[in-house]
């Protein structure tokens, strides 16, 4: 074994730890020797390899970040239509932020707790699925797939259609499956909700 593999395989048995601590306990709760002791390292050993815990925590969720774009490559590279690729890309990221207990705790410690950091964090996971579909739309406006639309405020408006129907709406509703969540958002794109003048909805 090289001693760069030993390295950072030794990185990886940290952060693990603290993967786990976090999840557990929440960000706050946890202390880097607590981090140290479920490593079974010293204490000085996690600062050889990072500054502090936040620079561990962010490590950790950087590891999701780069599990998503992977997913987002994938997704890519399939022949699907626009609306398939918001519906793919979009509901999966968040189902899979959601189904991951390290994230969603992140989550649940910014909305509950109003925590700066957490905060912070989901910011930067919604702001990398919103460039995705921003950048998706600005292609099909010049494709002449799309009416022309203003990409930015419609991309953020999608996700979050999408946030709340996949998540919020079974707080106080029947919870919608995939394939409800995706219809409706896709007759919201695809025919909006004002019929133009003079045109009437079919009886």
């Amino acid at each position: 074994m090289t001693k760069e593999t030993e390295k950072q395989q030794k990185r990886e048995q940290i952060a693990a730890a603290a993967r786990d601590l976090f999840t557990e306990f929440g960000y706050r709760a946890v202390s880097v020797a607590q981090i140290a002791e479920q490593a079974n390292v010293a204490k000085g050993t996690v600062y050889l390899y990072f500054k502090d815990k936040e620079e561990l925590f962010l490590y950790l969720v950087q590891e999701f970040i780069d599990e998503m774009g992977r997913f987002v490559h994938e997704v890519e590279k399939q022949n699907l239509s626009i609306d398939e690729q918001f519906h793919t890309v979009i509901y999966n990221l968040l189902k899979y932020r959601r189904e991951q207990k390290f994230l969603y705790r992140v989550v649940r410690e910014a909305h509950e707790m109003h925590f700066a950091l957490a905060r912070r964090v989901t910011n930067i996971l919604d702001s990398d699925i919103t460039s995705y579909i921003e950048k998706l739309l600005e292609q099909a406006v010049r494709n002449g797939k799309v009416r022309p639309c203003n990409p930015k405020v419609l991309s953020f408006v999608i996700v979050h259609i999408y946030s709340a129907l996949a998540f919020e709406w079974e707080e106080k509703h029947e919870p919608l499956d995939e394939g409800q969540v995706a219809e409706a958002v896709r007759n919201f794109l695809q025919h909006g909700l004002i019929l133009p003048d003079g045109e009437k909805q079919p009886s």
